[in-house]
């Protein structure tokens, strides 16, 4: 599914230049769940935003299912993203003017999708969730880990086959993170590809493989599978 080679990320300013990615070249299968670790400022959340097609690299390949994507303009990386890659922040990232099923609409609104099928969608997945009890809630109305489901249930209602989640857990207690991890676990058993940032060697650990980054490279001999 995701195939790098030798991504370079630079980020200048007039007096600084930060290398964030120093030639990077992974590979993720069909199906698998990675974990990408390393100390802060290593460079994993600029792996995952260029996994995402939030950012281009500077230098390297990048192909996504096969199709070369490492050098696509902003508005096409929008529009191939879209319905394809489902994205899981630390921050949750929710409108908290809107309630929970539309937070989680509001992504097939995006696709395209008649208002039906939505409907039906956004009922199946609030209900594998758990959530379907708080439907009509506002994101101020739950708890942090509920907060994150309501994340989870809005990347994966487009029916993506990569989700990118950059520290899931990070604000979260000890077992909400651990209902979201499973819940991580079981959409991967379901055929979905997870690639995960995380500093919780706990996290790491649910995961089927893990990459080490360190000063914007993958360590040498330090991927492993667990």
């Amino acid at each position: 599914m995701i195939k790098t080679q030798n991504l370079t990320k630079i980020f200048r300013t007039e007096e600084v230049e930060t290398v964030a990615l120093n030639g990077v070249s992974i590979n993720v299968e069909d199906g698998e769940f990675v974990a990408i670790m390393g100390p802060s400022g290593c460079g994993k959340s600029t792996l995952l935003n260029i996994l995402g097609l939030l950012d281009n690299p500077d230098s390297g390949d990048y192909l996504l299912d096969g199709e070369p994507v490492a050098n696509l303009k902003e508005k096409d990386r929008t529009r191939y993203r879209r319905g394809r890659i489902g994205f899981v922040f630390q921050s949750f990232n929710l409108i908290d003017e809107l309630t929970v099923e539309e937070n989680v609409d509001l992504q097939l609104r995006y696709m395209g999708v008649p208002s039906k099928e939505r409907r039906e969608r956004v009922t199946e997945i609030l209900r594998k969730v758990g959530l379907s009890h708080r439907a009509k809630h506002y994101p101020q109305q739950l708890s942090g880990g509920q907060q994150q489901r309501v994340a989870i249930a809005r990347a994966v209602v487009g029916k993506p086959k990569l989700i990118l989640a950059d520290e899931p857990t990070g604000n979260l207690d000890s077992k909400s993170g651990l209902a979201v991890m499973e819940l991580l676990s079981q959409l991967n058993a379901e055929g979905t590809t997870i690639v995960m940032v995380t500093h919780s060697q706990h996290d790491a650990q649910m995961a089927s493989r893990i990459i080490n980054l360190f000063d914007g490279q993958v360590v040498e001999g330090s991927e492993r599978i667990l």
